[in-house]
């Protein structure tokens, strides 16, 4: 690995933590809240290399299983994702970062559309799933009403999913970052 490739890896883990400390939403309804952290993980995706991706997913578990508070609210440790009811969503980030790297890397200069498409296969298609089987085993609950629990989240996921693409629009033509991203000079 190249030292900016380092860098980029290293930077996102720091951005999804810093993220973290904006206070969590909390929902009656659900013990997972509503937090931005899954912004950063969407704009990893979208602006670094599939390598580069994951492997600041993998760092950023990684810093909350040494215990670093970076988690919504300020948690961390190995109790904060593999005892909470929404650690499958966090491990689910990893192949969130890599599935949406892997479908725009086969572009330079990926559309909007696609982005925003991948940011939802990514961030819905991939980490519902393994979140929602792991809230439902941790609550003793079926599959089908922590699904239906964390139903209410999509739209919001969706948002993220057009914002944070409108943002790497804006930010892949300013910035020299990422494995599939024009390498230009910065204005």
């Amino acid at each position: 690995m190249k030292t900016k490739e380092l860098v980029e890896i290293a930077l996102f883990a720091a951005i999804i933590g810093v993220l973290g400390f904006l206070p969590p939403i909390p929902l009656p309804f659900t013990p997972v809240p509503i937090t931005l952290q899954n912004a950063g993980v969407l704009l990893a995706g979208m602006l670094l290399s599939v390598r580069a991706a994951m492997s600041s997913m993998i760092l950023f578990v990684l810093l909350i299983l040494a215990g670093a508070p970076i988690l919504g609210g300020g948690h961390g440790g190995a109790g904060a994702i593999f005892a909470s009811v929404s650690g499958g969503f966090v491990l689910a980030w990893i192949l969130e970062a890599l599935v949406i790297s892997l479908i725009l890397s086969r572009l330079k200069r990926a559309p909007l559309w696609l982005m925003i498409l991948a940011g939802i296969v990514g961030g819905i298609f991939i980490v519902y799933p393994i979140g929602t089987l792991w809230q439902a085993a941790l609550m003793h609950i079926s599959w089908g009403a922590a699904l239906l629990m964390s139903g209410v989240f999509i739209p919001g996921d969706v948002v993220k999913a057009i914002v944070v693409a409108l943002i790497t629009v804006k930010l892949r033509d300013r910035v020299r970052i990422g494995g599939h991203l024009p390498q230009q000079t910065v204005k």
